[in-house]
């Protein structure tokens, strides 16, 4: 009787531990669209490329911490593993190129809308790529979707191009991550040091020219590395004592974050055709996490 309640008590413990944990990490990831902003005079391929090779150092040094090493090592040496990470890595690397030129650009509201639409975008890619079956509320979610990135496309005149890249690159991310079993740490230390040689010879360019922004914005810059790690770290902690259906809901507090500092923050327009086009989507984020809380509640 005392086991089993001292056993309860450790596993209430570790939830809220990971609740923390979960909602710190995505709390940091939401101000990412305020971060950005402060490096907004400094050219999107510089500010990846610092990211990239700062992103090493501190994922490294986690790695370090976590005598990771041998194993993170052990995944260098597989072909296979090797082969996926390279394709991931590209896709990752364009994700953030697209959110940092969206943010230095004032169109941080279209970046918002492309982790709304993520999840969304998960679940079509599912079917495509695993052949999992949606079930009617995920049809009725993406149905949703689909009509807010149409009534965009009608009534504003244009096609949300960085919203759909930022979750059709994020969402094959996820896919290609699936075919290796590699944690999340060790993953992204990998990823970076592939795009490594690229960063370095990129920003050795720029300083031999003499039009590197390093100098003027040193720690915004060094920051950015930290401000990809730190996350990381705690949602790879978080994900290992939390529920998958929590996981899911914890999700929308970033895109959330990102959007309403674009509007009452940065100012950036939000008229009524853009209002009509998230609100169609956030009614299919509302219907898909219905589905989600019915799963979660059925799993127990």
């Amino acid at each position: 009787m005392n086991q089993s309640i001292a056993s309860q008590q450790d596993s209430h413990k570790e939830y809220r531990q990971g609740l923390f944990q979960g909602t710190l990490a995505y709390l940091i990831w939401g101000c990412f669209g305020l971060y950005f902003t402060l490096l907004a005079e400094v050219p999107a391929d510089e500010v990846l490329a610092h990211r990239i090779v700062w992103c090493v150092l501190f994922v490294g040094l986690l790695i370090l911490l976590q005598k990771k090493i041998r194993s993170t090592w052990t995944m260098l040496t597989s072909k296979k593993t090797l082969f996926w990470l390279s394709i991931s890595s590209l896709l990752i690397s364009g994700n953030w190129w697209i959110y940092i030129w969206a943010v230095g650009s004032g169109q941080v509201i279209a970046a918002s809308l492309g982790y709304f639409l993520s999840p969304l975008v998960a679940v079509l890619l599912g079917l495509i790529f695993f052949k999992e079956q949606l079930n009617r509320l995920q049809k009725t979610s993406v149905f949703f979707a689909s009509v807010g990135v149409l009534w965009q496309i009608v009534a504003i005149g244009e096609f949300p191009w960085i919203a759909v890249s930022l979750s059709l690159l994020f969402g094959f991310y996820g896919v290609v991550r699936k075919q290796i079993a590699v944690d999340s740490v060790s993953g992204l230390l990998i990823e970076t040091l592939i795009m490594l040689p690229i960063a370095l010879i990129y920003l050795s360019l720029l300083a031999t020219q003499g039009v590197d922004h390093f100098g003027a914005f040193t720690w915004e810059l060094i920051g950015a590395g930290v401000m990809t790690a730190v996350p990381l770290m705690l949602f790879a902690s978080a994900a290992r004592k939390l529920p998958l259906g929590t996981v899911g809901f914890l999700n929308y507090i970033a895109p959330i974050m990102q959007f309403l500092s674009a509007v009452f923050i940065l100012n950036e327009a939000f008229g009524i055709d853009r209002f009509i086009s998230f609100a169609f989507i956030w009614v299919g984020l509302i219907v898909f996490s219905v589905d989600l809380f019915r799963k979660a509640k059925a799993n127990g």
